[in-house]
């Protein structure tokens, strides 16, 4: 597996930089437990109150702690559920370890699951567009190879010029050679991990 392909297939998906959350007519009529519903239902941890905390300082409004935690409570039990957190994880979306104790371990072995089939099916991408490249790089070796065969088998060059060309074509049929290689390694790591995936997504039962 090259390196390149390994720190993108193993890479956990990141958290997104909060910025602003609410306007100013959102914060003078803010329903704080509505509000903490639907970001505890979006796994947004409770300590997120301080985006809208800053949001709102400008327009001198405070939130309310309490109303938004329960809120926050009821909307994390909407949103750490096996289903909802298989979802998350296939869609490669971050999860901030909001769910309590007991919602936990069942959230994070769906979300694990899911997880690991988008990350298969991300690395597959890979492969089969390096395939692809592989593919056209070799397509292009070969036209250069046989135009040099071409030029070769005319004749009418100096003794230098045919040694460079010579030269040149060798290194086209190594090239290819190599190429081959590397075009057929690339089709069985993607079959192999086409055949996981595919085990995985049949045995899941999210």
């Amino acid at each position: 597996m090259k390196l390149s392909r390994l720190i993108i297939f193993i890479l956990p998906p990141l958290l997104l930089a909060s910025c602003a959350t609410l306007d100013e007519s959102e914060c003078l009529t803010a329903d704080w437990r509505t509000i903490g519903l639907e970001d505890g239902a979006q796994g947004r941890p409770l300590s997120y109150i301080s985006n809208h905390r800053k949001a709102c300082a400008e327009h001198g409004v405070t939130p309310d702690l309490a109303a938004y935690q329960g809120g926050h409570e009821v909307g994390v039990r909407q949103y750490c559920t096996p289903q909802n957190g298989f979802q998350q994880g296939r869609a490669g979306r971050a999860y901030g370890g909001v769910c309590p104790d007991q919602l936990a371990p069942g959230f994070r072995a769906a979300y694990d699951t899911g997880l690991k089939l988008h990350n298969l099916d991300a690395y597959i991408g890979i492969l089969r567009r390096e395939g692809d490249d592989l593919r056209k790089d070799r397509e292009d070796a070969t036209e250069q190879h046989q135009a040099i065969e071409t030029v070769l088998l005319n004749g009418g060059m100096s003794a230098r010029d045919r040694k460079r060309m010579l030269e040149r074509y060798s290194q086209l049929q190594q090239e290819i050679t190599e190429l081959d290689i590397d075009i057929r390694e690339t089709e069985q790591e993607a079959a192999m991990m086409q055949g996981e995936y595919n085990v995985l997504d049949a045995a899941h039962g999210y």
